[in-house]
């Protein structure tokens, strides 16, 4: 069935293989603000920081999905995408009669959970300013849902990986099996432990939301439900490559020692069921990358 479908955020990471996947059979407007994508889906220019650059493009009974807002070296260009511009789209979206708002989220905002992987219902206690924001803007879109009706269906992904990502340590690590580099300090002596999931199984779960309308407020985590250490992730790709990789470790602990996510509910509700394994995920990411 075709859909209806305003995309934010289609020039990133998650977006562009998104866009892959909806722009053929469905009805896709995407906002661009500094892009020249090639695309076949109807674009337009627009800042998510101004309200008039897109409150005119929303439609009765669309689905938008909100992929803006992931972490970039100006802290403040972070706050005002998610904070402000969550603010400017909610208030875009009263009376008009929405199909659905899907945001995407981080499994970041349940912060330190050594013992097991975190649940939707677990209290959040996020460590880093990056969690601490994507909390604060749930927290909005929950206000927004409920007391303007909007059915709104939050996603907190974990560290998502794929072929043509080119920031995050798992990209650093390896870019370095190329360029020969040496990692930039790798922290808790690479203890740190983080749950990683492949870009497609990302994908095939927001495409899932899509074709099934959530009434009210929901969360999902959409992980991989385990966790690996950078160690650990660092002597897969060097066994995947052929290639030994030179780190700098430290003993300090800037952030979380461990972040994963229970995804039971999201298997439950929304049929998520990641495919690619940590292993495979990164034979292919390594295989593909530029």
């Amino acid at each position: 069935m075709t859909q209806n479908i305003l995309l934010f955020g289609g020039a990133g990471f998650l977006g562009k293989s998104l866009l892959k996947k909806i722009e053929k059979n469905n009805s896709v407007r995407m906002m661009i603000h500094n892009s020249n994508l090639q695309t076949t889906a109807e674009t337009f220019k627009g800042n998510i920081l101004y309200t008039n650059s897109f409150l005119n493009k929303i439609r009765e009974n669309e689905t938008i999905v909100n992929l803006l807002g992931q972490l970039t070296p100006n802290e403040s260009d972070y706050i005002n995408s998610n904070i402000l511009g969550g603010l400017n789209l909610l208030n875009s979206c009263i009376d008009k009669k929405i199909k659905q708002i899907i945001l995407a989220s981080s499994i970041n905002v349940y912060g330190e959970n050594l013992k097991r992987p975190s649940q939707e219902t677990d209290p959040l206690k996020p460590k880093s300013s990056y969690g601490m924001i994507k909390l604060l803007t749930e927290q909005m879109y929950k206000y927004f849902s409920e007391m303007h009706g909007i059915n709104v269906t939050v996603l907190r992904f974990a560290g998502i990986y794929g072929p043509t990502k080119n920031n995050g340590f798992l990209s650093k690590i390896i870019n370095s099996t190329k360029d020969k580099t040496i990692i930039p300090i790798c922290y808790n002596q690479g203890k740190q432990q983080r749950d990683m999931l492949y870009v497609d199984d990302a994908i095939d779960c927001i495409l899932n939301v899509i074709n099934h309308k959530l009434d009210g407020f929901n969360i999902f985590n959409i992980s991989s439900g385990k966790c690996y250490s950078i160690k650990e992730l660092i002597s897969i790709v060097e066994q995947i490559t052929k290639t030994k990789i030179t780190v700098k470790y430290s003993s300090e602990i800037p952030d979380e020692k461990c972040i994963w996510a229970d995804n039971t509910k999201a298997k439950k509700i929304l049929n998520f069921n990641p495919k690619i394994d940590i292993q495979t995920g990164l034979e292919y990411t390594i295989n593909h990358s530029d």
